[in-house]
């Protein structure tokens, strides 16, 4: 019974429709809605006025030397988030990588104001493979720290 009802009104409805006119104006309210999304008026509270970012947090690590960076400024602007990458010593821009020394990851969090650091320490060599240098990178990730002894929540099978 349920279904004939359905086909019926289905059917019915089909018929007084004029498909194309649905499909433009289904076309337009797509094409406003993505517009409106990409402008930052769907979610207004998630969209900031004049384009400003909120400032960045200060790094809270302690790596083993300044933290990598490509301007002699003090700041981790030599990294890949939380990953080594180059860092200027002497003039001189040098690759780096994780350096093992203090911790067995080489790498830690840290917590932060609103969520934790991913802090690593890195060590820069010259083309010799030669240690000129050590440094730190540091990634802010907002939310809560991850827990080593959480177990890992995934489907079950059955």
């Amino acid at each position: 019974m349920f279904e004939r009802t359905t086909r019926i009104f289905s059917e019915s409805l089909a018929r007084s429709m004029n498909r194309r006119s649905f499909m433009r104006r289904t076309g337009e309210a797509v094409f406003v809605g993505v517009a409106a999304l990409a402008a930052g008026q769907v979610m207004p509270g998630r969209a900031r006025a004049g384009n400003t970012l909120p400032p960045t947090p200060t790094p809270n690590c302690s790596p083993p030397g300044p933290y990598c960076n490509l301007t002699g400024v003090n700041q981790p602007d030599g990294c890949h988030g939380g990953a080594c990458f180059q860092h200027l010593y002497n003039g001189t821009v040098y690759q780096c990588r994780v350096y093992y020394q203090y911790y067995q990851a080489g790498c830690w969090t840290s917590s932060g104001t609103g969520g934790y650091w991913t802090c690593c320490d890195c060590e820069c060599l010259n083309t010799g493979g030669q240690r000129v240098a050590t440094c730190g990178c540091a990634q802010f990730s907002g939310g809560p720290a991850p827990r080593p002894d959480s177990p890992v929540q995934g489907p079950t099978k059955s």
